[in-house]
């Protein structure tokens, strides 16, 4: 406050001090309540700032059980892990399996003849990889090759520029085809190596040449590199091979030493052959659930114990916490509490419903604890229901359908599911070949009937090639289309791709998407002149897929390839997948959000930025700048009080010195009528 030094001088008085505690009395019982309210808002803003860390904790640990997968985790053991390792996939087959490996699979090599130099000019044109089983003789040449209908043909091209061992090396690894090349020295020169990428009996490979000296089988320029039954200038130096091995009896062979599809979700990975049998054990992973349920109760009472310190009341210190009596923490814990205790009306009739019966239960502090042997009771007997009680998941009763999704509109309950029509590909029949292939009449491919384009699933094919030769057989032939047209840029860049099947008893070839539903189709955008007579296809052969038909819970669905989806009532949004051929009922899919959904809603609707805690913590802000204005409005008054103040003691400080002015006058005046008194008395005598 402003202050005057002259204030008292006319009295005397300290006018000053005196304002000062006259404006301090009109301060202190204001600024101390709103002192007061301060802290106290002050508190209760730290105080939900530590509910709201509490409640974020508590959300991580059910988003991490929201997951079905969570609840799916498999353990696989192996012992003889040296031979045979294993991995398993969330949803694997369990139980135990006996392994025998007799045979590792193994990848093709060739070596070509030897080169004095890296850099030594070999020849032009173009080299056409074509995979599938090889036979060899002694000596590593080619005697015989069926081809892969699933391995598409690969052509590099060898430009005159660039005819070096080393640059042809470099073009091959460019491309990518499925072969790597390397440069060895054995000693005798330079040899160009083609190892396959893939291991296995029908991914070994053939290589035709053309090339631009126009001799493609002797051994000069180009076809040097021929590997074929025509011309084997390469010589193999390890032939393709399948792993061979026997799982709880039964003959398995597999292209690769890596296994992903004899057991259901499980990996095994052949390291050597074994003179005795490896066990192979895969069972649910118990262990790990048991600990993510137990990290989850530990959460929440973690919770209730942040919540217990903030709201409730301590006898023994006779204290309360700084959010004691708050309705809205109140709430937000009473809510809490009953969503994790309730029981899910979906998985009514079931082992497992609530936590109650996995031994869960909740103490009267407000905490839960666990029954031991009551929850593994559950996980070793109900393990699939465990996951439905804590994560949103569709439990399977049927054949050859299976639970894909849901949306937030899905509401729990069982779901019929009654299916009108099966998902179709696109297939198309082509007309009669012109010969039935065979060794004594074989079916010929020329420069007539060799070119063709197709569009499959509406991305149409560059113009495809098919070697020239003569087809001894239908089969034969369907690899030799099926792996032209999958080998096509266009087709692979769009990730689609075809089956090409012989159909014997009509002696025809047909065409199939790999793709299911109304986006699937087929048609040819051009043929070769000879194609419509020779092979059988034309620009008229076309088809389109169909989608999958029928009801879930009575609800029509939408259909897109083999996946159906409810489109409205209860079921809206649930989604499956509709395996086999079979039409009418295949089953019901219970539908659970489980506890978690339920949680995360809640916790979501208090901690979003525009969540209940947000509000309040605004609302104890606009609190606290309330009193900062309060106390603006104080000082206001404080300030024109103190004016007031001086004011009236100013001019009470003027008139005293008036007075005292005057008295002094008077005084003055007083003691020189005295003195004239005296002087004059003094003269009569």
């Amino acid at each position: 406050m402003a202050g005057i030094s002259s204030l008292g001088v006319g009295s005397g008085i300290d006018i000053r001090s005196l304002v000062d505690q006259l404006v301090e009395a009109e301060r202190a019982p204001v600024a101390n309540r709103l002192d007061r309210k301060e802290t106290q808002f002050q508190a209760e803003l730290s105080g939900m700032g530590n509910l709201k860390s509490a409640l974020n904790a508590f959300r991580s640990e059910v988003r991490a059980l929201a997951d079905i997968e969570a609840f799916q985790t498999v353990k696989a053991t192996s012992d003889n892990s040296d031979a045979v390792s294993v991995s398993a996939s969330a949803g694997a087959d369990t139980g135990s399996f006996d392994v025998e490996v007799n045979a590792l699979a193994q990848a093709q090599a060739t070596a070509s003849g030897a080169f004095a130099e890296s850099t030594t000019a070999v020849g032009s044109g173009t080299l056409t990889f074509r995979f599938g089983e090889v036979t060899t003789d002694g000596s590593g040449s080619v005697t015989g090759f069926s081809q892969n209908a699933d391995r598409a043909v690969a052509t590099v091209e060898i430009p005159s520029g660039a005819t070096s061992l080393a640059s042809i090396r470099d073009a091959v690894n460019e491309a990518d085809v499925g072969v790597r090349a390397s440069i060895i020295n054995d000693g005798s020169g330079e040899r160009l190596v083609f190892n396959a990428a893939d291991s296995g009996a029908a991914n070994g490979f053939v290589v035709d040449v053309s090339d631009d000296d126009g001799n493609d089988t002797d051994n000069s320029g180009l076809s040097q590199l021929a590997f074929n039954t025509s011309a084997s200038n390469q010589s193999a130096t390890r032939d393709a091979a399948d792993a061979s091995l026997v799982v709880n009896g039964l003959d398995i062979t597999r292209e690769s030493n890596t296994i992903t599809d004899v057991i259901q979700g499980v990996m095994l990975d052949l390291n050597e052959t074994t003179s005795s049998v490896a066990n192979i054990s895969i069972s649910s992973d118990t262990g790990a659930v048991r600990k993510k349920i137990e990290t989850f109760v530990g959460a929440f009472n973690s919770l209730q114990g942040q919540v217990t310190q903030l709201s409730g009341y301590d006898a023994e210190t006779q204290q309360g916490g700084i959010l004691q009596g708050n309705a809205v923490v109140r709430n937000i814990n009473s809510n809490l509490r009953q969503l994790v205790t309730d029981t899910l009306g979906a998985l009514e009739g079931r082992s497992v419903r609530s936590l109650a019966d996995l031994g869960i239960i909740t103490k009267r502090d407000g905490t839960m604890e666990i029954d031991s042997e009551k929850l593994t009771d559950a996980l070793e007997n109900s393990f699939d229901e465990v996951g439905a009680l804590f994560a949103s998941t569709g439990l399977v009763n049927g054949d050859n359908i299976r639970y894909e999704s849901s949306r937030s509109t899905t509401q729990p309950g069982t779901y019929g599911v009654n299916v009108t029509q099966v998902a179709e590909q696109a297939s198309v029949n082509g007309g009669s070949l012109s010969v039935t292939p065979s060794g004594s009449t074989p079916l010929t491919i020329d420069a007539d009937n060799d070119n063709f384009v197709i569009v499959v699933d509406g991305e149409r094919s560059g113009s495809i090639s098919l070697t020239q030769g003569d087809y001894t057989s239908g089969d034969a032939l369907a690899a030799e289309v099926q792996a032209r047209i999958n080998g096509d840029g266009n087709l692979e860049d769009a990730g689609v791709g075809v089956s090409v099947d012989y159909d014997s008893a009509n002696n025809r070839l047909v065409f199939s998407s790999e793709r299911y539903g109304s986006e699937s189709s087929i048609e040819f955008g051009s043929v070769d002149t000879n194609s419509a007579a020779e092979l059988g296809i034309d620009t008229s052969l076309n088809d389109t897929g169909v989608d999958v038909a029928g009801t879930i819970g009575g609800v029509a669905g939408e259909g897109f390839g083999r996946f159906l989806t409810a489109q409205s009532g209860d079921p809206n949004g649930l989604k499956v997948e509709v395996l086999g051929q079979a039409t009418g009922s295949r089953g019901d899919i219970t539908y659970s959000k489980g506890i978690t959904s339920r949680l995360e809603g809640a916790l979501n609707s208090y901690l979003d930025s525009d969540g209940l805690l947000d509000s309040v913590t605004d609302s104890l802000r606009g609190r606290i700048e309330d009193i900062g204005d309060e106390r603006s409005r104080l000082q206001d008054r404080l300030q024109r009080i103190e004016e007031r103040y001086i004011a009236e003691f100013s001019a009470m400080d003027t008139l005293v010195a008036q007075l005292n002015q005057t008295s002094s006058f008077l005084t003055n005046q007083l003691s020189g009528l005295e003195s004239l008194a005296g002087s004059g008395g003094g003269g009569s005598k």
